[in-house]
């Protein structure tokens, strides 16, 4: 049998699973994310939670995504270029245990405007996997949502957003803390608030400081104003996204709640939307990659 590890190993969590070829026959969750170890500790880190596998199955690769590969986690992987084929990306491969080769992925990048990607390149992949000849759009809403041109292999240009960590800072940080005690939502008030700001961008610090000042004069619900909030922000980058949304071929590769509210607001605007699910496309993607990279 041929068993493996892919392994997506991020700012905030680590998430192993033991493969057999194509398949998860076990898995690792942990909250030891790049921004909670050491660097000297990642390869203790790795194996404490691989090694009753190891002890059980002849694993002797690892292939891994995500902010491992970055500045900051085990060992730094240089970026491709983009304009780039995300077939030949960038690898670097630690061996631990005397007879486990570890493959860290790298990330793709983009000179003109400046932009980087470390760990949705591998979403891209899974979603290749299955859909070989797309060309058009893909979303990675998240923390730093990404847009991305593809055409077949192709990532031809990408652009991000802070949206999900605006949203943290405002809520948490900002004036408007006092009005946003819930994590609650109204779908109809996030579609509204959102289209108000696609349509009208200039209007977003305004607005979100009317999210404060209704709630002092009209007593305005948590809920009503969590929404607001969530309906600007995605408003303001959509705004700024529009060339790839706009009539396009659009696919979104992200939680189900987040994919759930870009579709909400993008349908009837974009041309077709698929959605699928990140986790399920990092796998696909690891997958990809030991094949295309002969891992």
């Amino acid at each position: 049998m041929n068993h493996w590890v892919a392994l997506d190993w991020g700012t905030s969590n680590f998430r192993a699973y033991l493969m057999e070829n194509n398949n998860v026959i076990d898995q690792v969750f942990t909250q030891e994310g790049m921004k909670f170890v050491d660097q000297k500790e990642f390869e203790n880190t790795l194996v404490k939670n691989i090694t009753s596998w190891k002890k059980n199955f002849d694993i002797n690769i690892v292939i891994a995504s995500g902010m491992v590969g970055a500045k900051q986690g085990w060992i730094e992987v240089p970026y491709i270029k983009s304009p780039c084929n995300i077939r030949n990306l960038n690898f670097k491969t630690l061996n631990i245990l005397d007879d486990i080769n570890v493959h860290i992925l790298s990330g793709v990048s983009q000179s003109n405007p400046s932009d980087v990607m470390r760990g949705e390149e591998t979403q891209i992949a899974g979603f290749l996997l299955n859909n070989i000849g797309f060309n058009g759009s893909i979303c990675l809403p998240g923390t730093h949502s990404k847009w991305v041109n593809l055409k077949s292999y192709n990532i031809i240009e990408f652009t991000t957003y802070l949206t999900g960590e605006l949203y943290e800072i405002v809520k948490k940080y900002s004036i408007l803390k006092h009005s946003l005690n819930t994590n609650r939502l109204e779908d109809k008030i996030v579609k509204s608030a959102a289209n108000l700001i696609i349509e009208n961008p200039t209007f977003i610090s305004n607005k979100l400081f009317e999210i404060r000042a209704e709630n002092l004069l009209k007593n305005t619900n948590q809920t009503s104003n969590n929404s607001k909030l969530v309906g600007y922000l995605l408003g303001i980058e959509l705004s700024g996204s529009k060339t790839y949304w706009e009539d396009k071929d659009l696919v979104i590769i992200g939680s189900s709640d987040l994919n759930k509210y870009y579709e909400l607001i993008l349908n009837g605007r974009s041309k077709s939307i698929q959605l699928f699910n990140s986790n399920d496309m990092v796998l696909n993607g690891l997958s990809f990659f030991k094949k295309s990279l002969n891992l």
